[in-house]
C-alpha cells in the first residue's frame, strides 16, 4: 500500500512539471514573439525617422572629392551618391540656416573648400556638413621638390605623385605665360616661372590642383627674397633682381657644398663685371640647359659649337633667363658673394663636391688634371659623366 501510494506521488509530481514546462515555454514564445514584433516596429519607426536624414553616428568610412568651387546643392549631390546622406534638400536647408546663423552673429559664413575628405556612410546631414567644414577630415599629401630641378623636371613631379595629367600642366604653362598673376608670380620674373618656384615640401590637398602648389612655390619664393632683401642687395651689386636669380640659378647646378657657393658666386661676378674686357661665364650647365639636357653631362665639340642662347662660350654676360629653380643657398650666395680673385672653379670630386678655385689659367689647369685622374678613377662605376 505503501508503495502504491509513492508511485501516485512520483506520477502527480511528473504530471505537474510537464503542465509547468508547457506554460514556460508557451510564456517563452509568446516573449520571443513579442520581441520580434517590438524589433521589427522599432526598425519601421528607424525608418520613419530617416525618411529624409539619417539619425546616428554613420556607418562605413567613405572619400568624397569636392572639386573646386562646388555649390552647396553639387556637395549634397556627391554626398547622397556616396550614401553619406539621406536627401540633398535636408544638406541644402541646414548649410542654408548655418549661413543665416553666421550671418546674423557677425561671423565668417561657412564655405566648402576643395579637396578629399574622409567620412562616414549614413550620416546626418549636420554631421556631415560639420565633418566636410572641419580640416581635420581633408585628405593631405607633401610632394618635395628638390634645388635646382628646372620647370620640365617640376612640371613632371607635379604630374607623377600630384596624379594630375602632363596635358594639364602644359595648359597651365601656357595660361602663366599669357596671365602670371594666376599663380602670383613675382615681378620680376616677368612671365616666365623659371628660377621662381622654390624648392621645398609642400603640403597639398588630394587631389593635387597645380596651380595651387605653383602659388605656395612663388609665395615662398616671395618670402625668402624678402627675408634676404633681394631687391636691395642686388642693387648694391649693380645687377637687378632677375640677374641675381639667374646666377644662384647657375650656382644651384655647378656647385654642391654651401662654403663654395660664395666663392661660384664671386667668380661670376668677377668674369663678368671685373675683368676688363669681361670674360665669357663658359659654363657646362647653361649649356646643357639649352641643349635641354638634365643631369651631369661632358661636353664635347659638337656640344660646345650649337649655337643656342645658353651657350655661354660662344655668347657674352649672363644666360637670357635662370636655369633652374635655386634654393636659399644659392640665392644666398649670390647676393653674398665671397672676397677673392678667382676666375675659375672645378669640381675634382663628384662624390664629395670637393671644389677648387684659381685665378689663374695654369692653376686651374692643374685641377683640371686633378678631375680627369678622378674621372679615369670612376669611370666603370658609373659617376664620371660621358
Amino acid at each position: 500500500m505503501a508503495k502504491n501510494d509513492l508511485s501516485w506521488i512520483h506520477s502527480e509530481a511528473s504530471r505537474r512539471a510537464k503542465s509547468a514546462l508547457a506554460v514556460a515555454l508557451s510564456f517563452a514564445i509568446l516573449l520571443g514573439s513579442a520581441g520580434f514584433v517590438a524589433w521589427k516596429g522599432y526598425e519601421y519607426y528607424m525608418d520613419w525617422r530617416q525618411q529624409e536624414d539619417y539619425i546616428g553616428e554613420g556607418r562605413d568610412s567613405v572619400q568624397v572629392r569636392i572639386p573646386k568651387g562646388a555649390s552647396p546643392g553639387q556637395v549634397a549631390d556627391l554626398c547622397v551618391a556616396a550614401n553619406v546622406i539621406k536627401d540633398a534638400r535636408v544638406f541644402e536647408q541646414t548649410f542654408a540656416e548655418m549661413e543665416q546663423a553666421a550671418d546674423t552673429n557677425g561671423q565668417t559664413k561657412p564655405m566648402f573648400q576643395y579637396g578629399t575628405y574622409n567620412l562616414k556612410t549614413e550620416l546626418p546631414a549636420a554631421t556631415a556638413i560639420a565633418m566636410l567644414l572641419d580640416p581635420a577630415n581633408r585628405v593631405i599629401s607633401r610632394i618635395t621638390i628638390p634645388e635646382g630641378l628646372r620647370w620640365t623636371e617640376i612640371a613632371s613631379i607635379i604630374s607623377e605623385k600630384g596624379h594630375v595629367s602632363g596635358l594639364l600642366v602644359d595648359d597651365l604653362y601656357a595660361s602663366i605665360q599669357l596671365d602670371p598673376s594666376i599663380i602670383g608670380l613675382n615681378p620680376a620674373a616677368g612671365n616666365n616661372p623659371e628660377g621662381f618656384l622654390f624648392p621645398d615640401t609642400y603640403v597639398v590637398d588630394d587631389p593635387v590642383d597645380p596651380s595651387d602648389l605653383l602659388t605656395q612655390m612663388t609665395k615662398e619664393f616671395d618670402d625668402v627674397a624678402a627675408d634676404l632683401d633681394l631687391t636691395g642687395k642686388a642693387a648694391a651689386l649693380g645687377i637687378t633682381p632677375y640677374q641675381a636669380v639667374i646666377i644662384a640659378s647657375i650656382i644651384e647646378k655647378e656647385v654642391f657644398r654651401d662654403e663654395d657657393r660664395p666663392k661660384a658666386a664671386r667668380v661670376i661676378y668677377n668674369r663678368l663685371f671685373v675683368q676688363d674686357p669681361p670674360m665669357r661665364l663658359q659654363m657646362d650647365s647653361t649649356v646643357n640647359y639649352g641643349l635641354s639636357r638634365t643631369g651631369l653631362a661632358n661636353l664635347d665639340e659638337a656640344a660646345l659649337a650649337t649655337d643656342t642662347p645658353y651657350n655661354t662660350y660662344l655668347h657674352d654676360g649672363l644666360p637670357p633667363t635662370p636655369i633652374s629653380n635655386p634654393g636659399r643657398e644659392a640665392l644666398e650666395a649670390a647676393l653674398n658673394p665671397a672676397e677673392g680673385d678667382w676666375l675659375f672653379w672645378v669640381t675634382v670630386n663628384l662624390t664629395t663636391g670637393e671644389t677648387k678655385f684659381a685665378s689663374t689659367l695654369e692653376e686651374h689647369e692643374a685641377y683640371v688634371v686633378e678631375y680627369q685622374q678622378w674621372c679615369s678613377a670612376h669611370i666603370d662605376d658609373g659617376e664620371c659623366p660621358t
